[in-house]
């Protein structure tokens, strides 16, 4: 194997359900098993990827996320020195309209593959072209809540992810109507959803699996937090909390991610001029640092009181484990000091500010090499 067959691009569905599961999680497995009948007729063709994918089928998620929990603590040191990214899909089909939660470095791939598949609903547009105009909320949200297999992979090791399934909210959910009658009369008649499904989430793990460099943008990562540092601010609504620093590091992550850019520029330039797989010592340095950003943004101890949850930018808030909130840790810190309303109350606010600060320019280093 060469070394990039060692980094992993794992994909991941649930198998266990409350009752007869059609919806949750039947149609994820059932897309899963399409897009590996697909994948298998590539090998067939000859077709190799570059880096290994892993396709996962979890038990017990409904039981507390019990077999990716396991799996992913059991191997834990090897999932971070070689995983890529964690795509998820819990249930693929719940009706009309595609939807997707991501780690923000993961968008403008996850838009790029929507370019690519036809809407199930309207052939004369792409799934993407479909999605933008449908989306009253961001068009990509974030994975903060404990409420699918993902969270191991992000909240605990701090890995790459995204989750994406078509419609939303069912009448059915987790109840004895959720069946293959009701698939076929409601969710999805003709079963072409199933089919983009498959083929968007297929779309998303070549792209990461057998592009050169991985196709992360950090930039973006760094905006989204920017925004989110702005909503955080405005919770503080009497000004005790000095957000500086966590602005500041930002900042320099933005100038991290723009350097790494213009790395992977001037080695696509050098192309012209000659064979740059002369070189795989520096791609590979590069895709380790990319790989490697998103485990900066972990903290040993975790989060106050909940150190299971390492991930210092995206996890579930303490009063809401299915809540997505981004920088939880200082979100938390702001509801218990508002409640309270005591000076050590704000001081720890400032002390969880300073925690992702930190976070976000271990990132920054590791984007330029200084930190491995």
């Amino acid at each position: 194997m060469s070394p990039a067959e060692y980094k992993y691009v794992i994909l991941g569905n649930h198998r266990d359900a409350w009752t007869f599961g059609a919806v949750d999680p039947n149609s994820g497995t059932a897309s899963l098993l399409e897009l590996a009948q697909r994948l298998g007729k590539l090998q067939k063709r000859g077709w190799r990827p570059r880096r290994s994918i892993i396709l996962c089928n979890w038990d017990a998620e409904e039981y507390g996320l019990i077999g990716s929990t396991e799996w992913v603590e059991e191997n834990r040191g090897i999932l971070s020195s070689r995983a890529i990214a964690y795509l998820n899909v819990d249930s693929s089909v719940y009706g009309p309209g595609f939807h997707a939660d991501a780690t923000p470095q993961l968008d403008e791939l996850l838009k790029q593959a929507a370019k690519q598949v036809q809407d199930p609903d309207n052939s004369s547009q792409t799934l993407y072209e479909s999605w933008a105009a449908s989306s009253s909320s961001p068009l990509i949200g974030r994975l903060g809540g404990g409420s699918t297999d993902f969270s191991a992979f992000l909240q605990h090791v701090g890995i790459p992810s995204l989750d994406m399934f078509f419609g939303g909210g069912y009448p059915v959910y987790h109840s004895l109507y959720d069946d293959f009658v009701w698939m076929q009369k409601f969710g999805d008649p003709l079963f072409q959803r199933h089919v983009a499904a498959a083929s968007i989430w297929g779309l998303v793990a070549l792209k990461l699996a057998d592009e050169e460099f991985l196709p992360f943008d950090y930039i973006n990562y760094a905006f989204e937090l920017q925004k989110s540092t702005k909503i955080l601010e405005e919770e503080d609504l009497r000004m005790l909390v000095n957000f500086s620093p966590l602005y500041k590091s930002i900042e320099e992550l933005k100038e991290a991610a723009t350097k790494m850019n213009n790395e992977k520029e001037a080695l696509r330039r050098k192309s012209w001029r000659l064979n740059w797989r002369k070189d795989p010592i520096k791609v590979r340095e590069l895709n380790d640092r990319l790989m490697m950003a998103e485990r900066a943004f972990t903290d040993r101890e975790g989060l106050f009181k909940r150190p299971w949850y390492k991930h210092l930018i995206y996890g579930p808030s303490q009063h809401n484990d299915y809540g997505s909130k981004a920088f939880p840790g200082i979100d938390d810190a702001i509801v218990k000091a508002r409640s309270v309303n005591t000076s050590e109350s704000w001081k720890f606010v400032q002390h969880e500010v300073w925690r992702a600060a930190r976070a976000v320019n271990q990132a920054s280093m590791v984007l330029n090499g200084e930190l491995t």
